[in-house]
């Protein structure tokens, strides 16, 4: 009895994996196949009636395949290190493309990071030398009455003679003026971030308002800061600080492009060396088989069988 029900439950599962195997192969003859009624003992002895003493190899089989490498190692190793997966899989050529890929992609990210960090300190450096604190300060204390307090020591950096709170104040104020109809009218709308900060130098190369701290525009004046709808009659030096800042994002904008390269190339390289991995262990073959054999009478004895196939 616990025979019976291990064979049966061998055949069920050989039955199942065969009718999901794209690859199974059977040496009997469809035609010579018999409608089963259900029953094992009296199918197995259906089937023998075709031959009085051998009813052939592969009445059933299935193919299974021996994993020779793993999938998820493959594609961890590349995720790691583009072409490390492909290379554990000895597919030396794919190996060679992903990191050759990444060696590349780094190179360029390095040039072009490199390439906007010099530009970005040239750009400062040009602001520290031509951009004022106290010359800004002081001209919103002549165009719009203002009344903050520059400390007239001259050894000091332009951004340590103004209270950076008292500077912030006085923009709010000019902020608030508007015209006849209740309408701001003064091109003020932002608050100058402290010293050094990004958008420090972000600000004063971006909008009209602080064009009266550049040393090149001693005679800008209120107009000037909503001419050319709001862009502002603004000095040369302004222009020329906002042509070297845009250089220098250009420059971090293509590295941030190529860094996203580098992951997808990341990304590639896991997927195709699990791919390559599962499909290179479809070529070793572990093929098993039952054959049935007529003992005596209505006797039927199953011998099974094993066949390994690798495929280089």
């Amino acid at each position: 009895m616990n025979s019976r029900i291990f064979l049966t439950g061998l055949i069920v599962l050989f039955l199942t994996m065969t009718a999901r195997s794209q690859y199974l192969h059977t040496s009997c003859d469809i035609t010579s196949k018999t409608i089963l009624s259900g029953n094992l003992q009296n199918d197995f002895v259906m089937q023998t009636n075709h031959s009085n003493s051998f009813l052939g190899a592969d009445s059933l089989g299935v193919i299974v395949y021996k994993m020779k490498y793993s999938p998820l190692a493959a594609g961890l190793l590349s995720a790691a290190v583009p072409g490390a997966g492909q290379f554990y899989t000895k597919s030396y050529w794919q190996s060679a493309a992903f990191f050759g890929a990444e060696v590349l992609t780094w190179v360029v990210y390095s040039v072009f990071e490199k390439q906007g960090n010099q530009r970005t300190d040239a750009f400062q450096q040009f602001a520290d030398a031509h951009w004022s604190a106290a010359q800004y300060a002081n001209w919103m204390n002549i165009n719009y009455g203002q009344a903050i307090n520059i400390n007239p020591d001259q050894s000091l950096k332009s951004w340590q003679r103004v209270n950076w709170n008292d500077l912030n104040s006085a923009e709010l104020n000019i902020e608030k003026i508007t015209d006849a109809q209740g309408t701001p009218n003064t091109g003020f709308t932002h608050n100058l971030a402290p010293y050094a900060d990004q958008q420090y130098y972000e600000m004063i190369g971006r909008y009209s308002q602080f064009g009266g701290g550049w040393d090149d525009a001693l005679s800008y004046t209120k107009s000037d800061v909503l001419a050319n709808n709001g862009i502002g009659n603004v000095s040369p030096r302004f222009t020329a600080y906002s042509h070297m800042r845009g250089d220098a994002n250009s420059s971090y904008n293509i590295a941030t492009t190529v860094s996203y390269i580098i992951i997808a190339n990341h990304v590639f390289s896991a997927l195709e060396a699990a791919l390559n991995a599962s499909r290179i262990n479809h070529r070793i073959q572990l093929q098993g088989h039952i054959e049935s054999r007529r003992v005596y009478g209505d006797i039927v004895e199953f011998v099974p069988t094993l066949q390994v196939k690798y495929e280089l």
